[in-house]
C-alpha cells in the first residue's frame, strides 16, 4: 500500500493493478490517477468483473484454463486429418480459445487440433 504513493507513476499503475487483483477497493478508492494513467492501469482487465469474460467449462461444468489436462469423453472424428480421436485419450496442456467459450486447442496424435468442450473431462 506504500508504493501506491510512490512519485514515479510506473510504480503507482503496478500498485493498483496489484491492489486490484487483491480486491482492495478502500486502497483503490484512496489512490488517485488522470484519466490517462487510470486507462492505462486497466489495460490489462484487472479490475474487469467476471460478468461478460469467456469462462470455458467441460462437459461437467469445470472451469478450464490454460495449461490443464483433459480426457476425450467421446470418440471424435478430426476434420482434415485422417485419424479419429479415441474416447479416453489424454489432452496434456490444453490453450483456451480466447473468443469462443466452446473450444480448446490441444495435441492428440502428435497432431493439433480444435476440441469442443462439450466432449472433454477436466482431469486432476
Amino acid at each position: 500500500s506504500d508504493s501506491m504513493w510512490n512519485e514515479n507513476l510506473p510504480v503507482q499503475i503496478v500498485s493498483w493493478r496489484m491492489l486490484a487483483r487483491l480486491k482492495n477497493h478502500d486502497l483503490l478508492d484512496m489512490m488517485y490517477l488522470d484519466e490517462d494513467a487510470l486507462e492505462w492501469a486497466k489495460a490489462t482487465g484487472e479490475a474487469d468483473d467476471d460478468e461478460g469474460k469467456i469462462i470455458h467449462k467441460d462437459s461437467n461444468g469445470n472451469i478450464l484454463k490454460d495449461g490443464d489436462s483433459v480426457v476425450l469423453i467421446k470418440d471424435l472424428d478430426v476434420k482434415g486429418a485422417t485419424f479419429t480421436a479415441k474416447r479416453g485419450a489424454a489432452v496434456h496442456n490444453i490453450k483456451l480459445v480466447w473468443d469462443n467459450a466452446e473450444q480448446i486447442e490441444g495435441r492428440v496424435e502428435n497432431q493439433h487440433i480444435v476440441i469442443l468442450t462439450q466432449y472433454v473431462k477436466k482431469t486432476k
